[in-house]
């Protein structure tokens, strides 16, 4: 017989059980005082909540249910690392979201130059710049930085034949942070020819 290691939440009988139930269970009652323990212990509004979104097809039951700030981080630590060590799942996760497979797939009207600019790589690139230099290249300031490319992306992709976005992702130049200047947004419309608008 094994070694009793809890107790009946009601009567206090000794019982046993094992390790990986002790971590998880609330309380332990004996098979007598089962349905007490389970009134005495009824499922909060928080745990009811999850189960009925649980239940509901294709819902997930944290949804809605607020995460604390360190689960969070951890997650998203987690989630980095995973993607870091397992980039051939990333690239087919990516396949499957692309294209004509996207929910919001329209017969490929996007414009590629502005698709270009909202690729992942882009975003990695403009963060990069902006790290080496800190701060406007022409006036100094260290508010509204933007990246810009020296050599514009429309002649990149003029020089390279970029047609989609896979090209645009093999391509070197493109991604190239030496190709890149940091500056304030001020600075960056009036080298663009465009009017800047401080309101």
């Amino acid at each position: 017989m094994r070694t009793p290691n809890v107790n009946c939440i009601v009567c206090d009988k000794p019982l046993y059980r094992r390790p990986f139930e002790i971590e998880k269970a609330r309380y332990f009652a004996c098979k007598e005082h089962r349905e007490i323990a389970k009134r005495m212990f009824a499922p909060t509004d928080k745990q009811l909540k999850s189960l009925e979104l649980g239940r509901e097809k294709g819902t997930n039951h944290l949804q809605g249910i607020p995460k604390s700030d360190s689960s969070n981080r951890k997650r998203s630590i987690a989630h980095k690392i995973f993607w870091k060590n397992n980039p051939e799942k990333l690239a087919d996760r990516g396949k499957k979201i692309r294209g004509e497979n996207h929910y919001k797939w329209n017969g490929g009207i996007s414009n590629i130059n502005r698709s270009i600019r909202q690729l992942d790589e882009m975003r990695k690139w403009q963060k990069q710049v902006k790290k080496r230099d800190k701060h406007c290249m022409v006036c100094g300031n260290k508010n509204e930085l933007e990246s810009h490319h020296i050599n514009s992306v429309s002649n990149i992709m003029s020089n390279h034949n970029i047609t989609n976005r896979d090209e645009a992702r093999q391509c070197d130049e493109l991604w190239n942070i030496d190709n890149g200047i940091t500056l304030c947004r001020k600075c960056h419309y009036e080298i663009e020819g465009r009017n800047y608008d401080s309101n």
